[in-house]
């Protein structure tokens, strides 16, 4: 009896220290994404912080899903990981919400190599070229306006995400989420910034 109430007390004392890490680990939405055509049919996914936020040196990404809208015949090939690894996990083609259009997502799955945000700079993520009739069609899912979003007619979770610790700020750690997408021209790619992690 008394090991039971032991082991009660403190799995009682576990779940209570959770939630109060929980409430001190706010998550701030503050992370940006774009794609945008680099070369001859070769596409580049970026991320960057936006205003809000300065990351530290000492982040650590756990989640991420990139999802872009292409034509139905859309093929791709020469995929590189830059910033993190990633893999295609889903393709959703000609869904009822948006017939003319297919839904390919790359799942995020390993922080290698590390994902480095930089205070206004954009992070190449990945790149990969893409079949010429698909030049200036290739676009970025919109979490909040894309017709095909969750719940859908596949029954899939199509989007945009990514969930980046940050152990290095004043105060102990922050949380940073994919927030939005952004359209503004890619900055040159500095040989300091943000290609691969050193």
């Amino acid at each position: 009896m008394n090991t039971f109430r032991t082991l009660t007390i403190c799995l009682l004392a576990f779940f209570a220290t959770s939630v109060v890490s929980a409430q001190d680990f706010d998550a701030q939405n503050s992370l940006e994404f774009k794609v945008q055509l680099l070369s001859d049919n070769t596409y580049g996914v970026f991320v960057k912080p936006d205003h809000t936020i300065s990351p530290s040196s000492k982040t650590q990404t756990g989640s991420g899903q990139v999802t872009i809208v292409v034509p139905t015949d859309f093929t791709f090939a020469n995929f590189e990981n830059v910033a993190g690894t990633w893999v295609e996990n889903a393709r959703v083609n000609a869904p009822i919400e948006a017939s003319t259009k297919s839904y390919v997502s790359f799942g995020f799955v390993a922080d290698n190599p590390r994902i480095q945000l930089f205070p206004n700079e954009e992070t190449l993520l990945f790149t990969f070229t893409a079949d010429a009739a698909s030049a200036g069609q290739v676009t970025l899912f919109d979490n909040a306006n894309d017709p095909f979003n969750a719940p859908n007619s596949f029954g899939t979770n199509p989007g945009n995400d990514l969930g980046v610790v940050d152990l290095g700020v004043k105060g102990g750690m922050a949380y940073y989420t994919y927030a939005r997408n952004y359209s503004t021209e890619a900055a040159q790619l500095r040989e300091n910034s943000t290609l691969a992690a050193k």
